[in-house]
């Protein structure tokens, strides 16, 4: 066998560097275990933020209060998470705040979801095994359990199984402008939102209070008509208009209940009027489009002729009957709808005037959203969702769309 010579080395230096050799390799593959670990662990760590949130005013700046979780990866199990109220400024992305919510369940164990329950002009009302009252402006937490010194042995330590839990025992009235509670003891009980007095309340119907809190979706944040009294403006497919001119209900039902309705484009029709043709105002098509809604926004729409239509009426409440569409400064009107038919494909928004042109298109990236918010002066919208390809994927991200010209801004939750 023939024996390799380091160039130029003595016999000695030759052993000094197999020693060498064999100390470090051992080390080496040690380091690249760990490093292995480390990042597998790390892949599995995610920050996001929940559909619950709210928005409030602070010094001038609009700010989203929400709960953030950090889950570390190490495991599955949620005592590797920690979970903060926290205060985003929606203008810069910037956390103005942080409260970690660590309380114990009834079990005497850190673990259990958490949710934000509402907010009063001082505070905002988280839960996680415990109430927090937190102050809006500087993040203290004001108030747990132990505060209410009359009520805390009634106040249900259980954990959420998430932050939309059905059995929840907590809930925020705005109405009432208190937290309103089931006590241990069966009888229901209301704090003060700004002065945390309490008192025994008597419900008569509980469950109009205690509701678990839907998370928006696609469908459910659009509607597939707007009717202001005068005109109407309808998304519809090619089969949709032929049977809302000749007013086939019948047919109209069959043709819900067998088909779904893909590939719609803009149509307007006189709302004081059932005869008539619908006119097509572009020759844009719309996959599962629709007018996009404000969801803090009630409408009742006009009683007018086409209100009357019951093949009208089938069509246009087919996804909201309840929720006013968003209507931009200028009078326009927002579709929203997809890339194409795949199920992962992104959503796009497209702003239109009335007479069915475009004023801009803006492409979220999300196959899905989650949570929506308008600016009450109008200007912007935020919202977060589910990336594309990433079905029920955690909400790490914040867009912010400028309505005036569809410009898209992002914030990363951390």
């Amino acid at each position: 066998m023939q024996q390799h010579n380091f160039p130029g080395a003595l016999p000695s230096q030759r052993n000094y560097w197999r020693l060498v050799l064999l100390f470090l390799l051992p080390v080496l593959i040690v380091i690249a275990i760990i490093l292995g670990v480390v990042s597998a662990i790390n892949s599995g760590a995610a920050t996001y933020a929940q559909a619950d949130a709210l928005f409030y005013t602070a010094n001038g700046h609009t700010v989203m209060a929400t709960v953030v979780t950090h889950e570390s990866g190490a495991t599955e199990t949620y005592t590797d998470n920690n979970r903060y109220a926290e205060a985003i400024d929606v203008e810069s992305g910037k956390r103005l705040w942080r409260a970690k919510l660590d309380a114990k369940n009834n079990r005497d164990q850190d673990f259990g979801h958490a949710a934000l329950l509402g907010q009063s002009s001082k505070y905002l009302f988280f839960l996680r095994n415990e109430l927090y009252v937190i102050d809006k402006q500087t993040g203290e937490v004001i108030a747990q359990n132990d505060h209410f010194e009359t009520l805390k042995d009634k106040m249900s330590k259980e954990e959420l199984s998430s932050y939309n839990d059905s059995d929840i025992k907590y809930t925020y009235n705005d109405s009432l402008q208190s937290v309103l509670f089931k006590g241990t003891d069966g009888l229901f009980y209301a704090i003060n939102g700004l002065t945390l007095k309490t008192d025994v309340i008597n419900l008569n119907n509980p469950d109009r209070y205690f509701k678990s809190k839907n998370q928006p979706s696609y469908n459910s944040l659009m509607t597939q008509a707007y009717d202001d009294g005068k005109q109407s403006l309808a998304l519809l497919d090619e089969k949709e208009v032929q049977l809302l001119q000749a007013n086939n209900l019948m047919e109209g039902v069959q043709h819900r209940s067998s088909e779904k309705s893909v590939r719609r484009s803009v149509y307007s029709h006189p709302a004081d009027k059932l005869s008539g043709d619908w006119k097509k105002l572009n020759d844009a098509v719309y996959i599962y489009g629709g007018f996009l809604i404000d969801s803090h926004q009630n409408y009742r729409r006009p009683i007018d002729s086409l209100a009357n239509s019951e093949t009208y009426r089938l069509f246009v409440n087919s996804y909201n009957n309840i929720h006013a569409t968003i209507r931009l400064n200028n009078g326009g009107l927002i579709v929203m709808h997809k890339a194409s038919m795949e199920n992962t494909a992104p959503i796009l928004l497209t702003a239109l005037q009335s007479d069915g042109k475009v004023i801009w298109q803006a492409n979220t990236g999300y196959e899905d959203i989650g949570f929506l918010y308008k600016h009450p002066d109008g200007s912007k919208l935020f919202f977060m969702g589910s990336p594309e390809g990433k079905f029920n994927y955690p909400m790490q991200q914040l867009l912010c769309l400028n309505l005036a010209n569809g410009a898209l801004h992002s914030y990363s939750i951390k």
